[in-house]
């Protein structure tokens, strides 16, 4: 069967439309438009009868077309993922010190002094001791001599424990707690031990006056940016909690009021005197034996002090200056995970 053709379906309508036309120009020109949009439609329908799978443009829209729901889809869902993970290799945060509050005296009643960041220092066992006077190296001018500073402001911070007889911190045990602790504070009085002691319940308590030196520190030497530090009595501060060294990795045991009570007074004391972070350290950091040339002759808190509760950097990574300045060595005893940064240096 013979496939009809456009012109064979539309002539003989156009031929009867014509024919009820009287005037013969007007009849002439109705069949030439005709003719005109016959050949038209014959262009369009003689196109194979899947043209569109050969036209380019006509794939480029419906890609766009099917393309508007998918990205509506994951603007919706896949937004919330779009944040960079962590790096598994990445270190950790770095640590972002606030800036420090100024903090003043704002009452002394009954022995108590109130600080404006909620501290209370109680003196009924403050005494004095030889005034303040060290000196000091610059570090960066290897070739120059110590240097008495004019200034006798404390330069740093040195935290200790006690090793003092403890008691387990219990109601029912008060009376012991009470008796010990009262007797502690008496021998710190009588040798002129520390600035300052932190008891089990959280209550600080002056010893020696700021002004003057402290025998808490023993040989020691530390060095920060500029100056090296040598014998910390003089020029750094002693705060020590009340507790007991632990044997092997075990973090001594400290209360949380002594924790609270410990960052309250370390930011009075810094924030009142200028002192950096990296000057605020433990005793085995500093603590050295000129006798067998090792480090660490004192071990309170050789690991696990609590820096970052106390508002401070860890201070266990910086490099130790009895080490990397002044040649000492160490044993096997600072080897552990939050010991003191002894890498690199020979060991004997």
């Amino acid at each position: 069967m013979n496939r009809l053709k456009p012109r064979d379906v539309l002539n003989p309508m156009i031929e009867a439309r014509a024919s009820k036309i009287q005037d013969p120009v007007a009849k002439l020109r109705f069949l030439k438009s005709t003719d005109k949009r016959v050949g038209q439609v014959e262009t369009v329908l003689s196109r194979p009868q899947y043209w569109w799978l050969r036209n380019r443009k006509f794939w480029l829209a419906l890609g766009f077309l099917l393309m508007i729901p998918v990205l509506s889809l994951y603007r919706s869902t896949a937004r919330p993922e779009l944040a960079v993970p962590a790096s598994p290799t990445a270190g950790p945060k770095p640590f972002r010190e606030a800036p420090l509050e100024k903090v003043w005296l704002v009452d002394t009643k009954s022995g108590v002094e109130s600080w404006s960041n909620g501290l209370r220092v109680e003196t009924r066992f403050t005494t004095a001791n030889r005034p303040r006077e060290y000196f000091v190296w610059n570090r960066n001018q290897p070739s120059s001599s110590l240097t008495q500073l004019p200034e006798r402001k404390p330069a740093g911070i040195v935290f200790h424990t006690t090793e003092s007889t403890l008691e387990e911190l219990e109601e029912q045990k008060l009376r012991r707690l009470k008796l010990l602790g009262e007797s502690l504070l008496q021998y710190v009085n009588k040798e002129k031990a520390y600035h300052y002691v932190i008891d089990r319940f959280g209550r600080v308590f002056r010893i020696v006056q700021e002004s003057d030196a402290a025998n808490h520190a023993g040989k020691s030497t530390w060095a920060d940016g500029k100056w090296a530090y040598i014998g910390l009595n003089d020029s750094f501060l002693a705060i020590s909690f009340e507790t007991q060294t632990a044997p092997g990795d075990a973090a001594p045991i400290i209360s949380e009021a002594q924790v609270s009570s410990g960052r309250m007074l370390t930011r009075m004391l810094r924030a009142r005197y200028g002192i950096a972070a990296e000057n605020c350290v433990t005793h085995a950091q500093v603590s050295i034996n000129p006798s067998n040339f090792q480090i660490g002759y004192h071990t309170d808190w050789a690991g696990n002090f609590p820096f970052e509760a106390m508002g401070l950097p860890d201070n266990y990574t910086l490099p130790l200056a009895s080490l990397h300045l002044f040649g000492f060595n160490y044993d096997g005893t600072f080897f552990g995970n939050r010991r003191p940064h002894v890498e690199g240096c020979s060991q004997q």
